[in-house]
């Protein structure tokens, strides 16, 4: 009898034991984060850390989320993905709009490579562009005659020496037939013909400019005035050589040994998106010298820049200048430009003999800073020449294309030396001079310095 009841007592025992087990098993997978030590939130209650990731069992992998984490969903087989209660559009960057569209710079064959639009005349594409060298100094006689800058397809503007600054425009949808005056060539102009498979128009240059491109293979491109170039590039029989050149650009083909059509590489002309996210710039000023400067204003109504240049020599660097607009004397008309491009290339010189004549070796290789201005808007880009015969394209900090508009581009080249200041909705480039001398190396005995371009008549 005394054994049944202790064989009784023993049995009671382990059912309460096994009943206790259960229910601290059920407690277990009803409260995870209690067994692993944490409070509901998943956090230590004495640290309010996450505990050793070794710690939790598999039970515990599955926390509540805590108010700061609250945006997150966790699901116990997926990876943790972002969520909000409302779906939200944010606010774009210049970087992400890039993202959102897949550009193509691909244009139809009778569409203008350089102004992504179609000419009036798509046959002008089936030839060589022509690229020619236009003066703006002495301001007092050439400034009354220059002409054909408004119908060229692109056009760049770079230090030449002695405070002065040159044009190359390049010429492929329209011509013009009285295009100058026509002036002197430079290292940089090289460049031009590379990219653009230009012919040049020009007015010789420096012995070693002019060495340096004949002994090239761009030789048969050079379109100097000889008897059998004129027509179409002609001098008239005033005795000022700095007004006496001028070219119609349309009969230069013609007396090329190849006038081919090139296939030339588009530049990338898209919309911008999101336009209220880049800087609003109204005035684009560029300050060469107190010879030579100007300003591109944003105008709203034509969504294009009009062009204000010298209108005589300032009292001082960046003191007492005077602005006029640029007028084109072939077409009366202001000079425009759709793109207006600030290209930042560094100025070289081969030697000391070429830095006493400021004989620039601006080299356009590589790639280099840039600012667009389209639309009144700016974009910081950079301008890449991947490929020594095409064009230079700009790409953002990721290596895209940034879009520019349909149109004329205005190119102001500026070196890495100079200063950007900007204040409201003006900015400032302010170009810098290297100096002549370095060291007090004179020039080679015999040696014949090159005519420098008055700055005054």
């Amino acid at each position: 009898m005394n054994a049944l009841r202790l064989k009784t007592l023993v049995l009671v025992i382990w059912g309460i034991i096994i009943l206790l087990c259960g229910g601290m098993v059920t407690w277990a997978f009803a409260s995870p984060n209690l067994i692993a030590g944490l409070g509901t939130d998943g956090q230590s209650p004495s640290t309010g850390e996450l505990p050793n990731a070794a710690t939790p069992s598999p039970l515990a992998l599955v926390p509540t989320p805590s108010p700061k984490d609250r945006a997150i969903i966790f699901l116990p087989s997926a990876t943790a993905r972002f969520a909000t209660d409302i779906p939200t559009t944010p606010t774009p960057t210049f970087g992400a709009t890039l993202e959102i569209i897949q550009y193509s710079s691909t244009l139809p064959a009778d569409f203008d490579p350089l102004t992504g639009l179609k000419p009036a005349n798509p046959e002008m594409l089936n030839r060589r562009p022509v690229a020619v060298k236009i003066s703006s100094f002495p301001r007092e006689m050439v400034r009354a005659v220059q002409a054909g800058l408004s119908r060229a397809d692109v056009v760049y503007e770079y230090y030449i020496e002695d405070y002065l600054t040159r044009f190359i425009a390049v010429y492929y949808s329209q011509d013009a037939e009285r295009a100058g005056p026509v002036r002197s060539g430079r290292y940089f102009d090289e460049h031009i013909m590379r990219m653009y498979h230009a012919s040049l128009v020009y007015g010789y240059a420096d012995k070693r400019v002019q060495k340096h491109l004949e002994e090239s293979d761009l030789k048969p491109l050079l379109f100097l005035e000889r008897p059998d170039t004129c027509p179409p590039l002609c001098g008239n029989s005033n005795k000022n050589a700095e007004i006496r050149l001028f070219v119609d650009t349309a009969g230069v083909g013609p007396k090329l040994s190849d006038n081919s059509h090139q296939d030339l590489r588009a530049a990338l002309f898209a919309p911008i998106l999101y336009p209220p996210t880049l800087p609003a710039i109204n005035r684009i000023y560029t300050h060469y010298s107190t010879s030579s400067y100007n300003y591109w204003e944003y105008d709203p109504a034509r969504q294009g820049y009009k062009r204000f240049s010298d209108a005589r020599d300032a009292t001082g660097f960046m003191q007492g200048e005077l602005y006029t607009p640029h007028i084109d004397n072939l077409t009366g008309a202001q000079l425009t430009a759709d793109n207006v491009i600030i290209l930042v290339v560094p100025h070289l010189f081969n030697n000391e003999f070429d830095r006493e004549d400021q004989v620039f070796d601006i080299s356009l290789n590589g790639s280099g800073e840039a600012y667009l201005f389209r639309n009144g808007r700016m974009l910081k880009a950079r301008w890449m020449r991947d490929q020594v015969n095409q064009p230079i394209q700009l790409v953002d900090s990721k290596g895209k294309l940034v879009p520019m508009k349909e149109g004329v581009t205005f190119y102001q080249v500026i070196n890495p030396e100079s200063s950007i200041n900007e204040l409201d909705t003006n900015i400032e480039f302010v170009f810098s001079i290297p100096p002549r001398r370095l060291t007090a190396t004179p020039s080679p005995w015999g040696y014949m310095t090159p005519t420098r371009t008055p700055r005054k008549h």
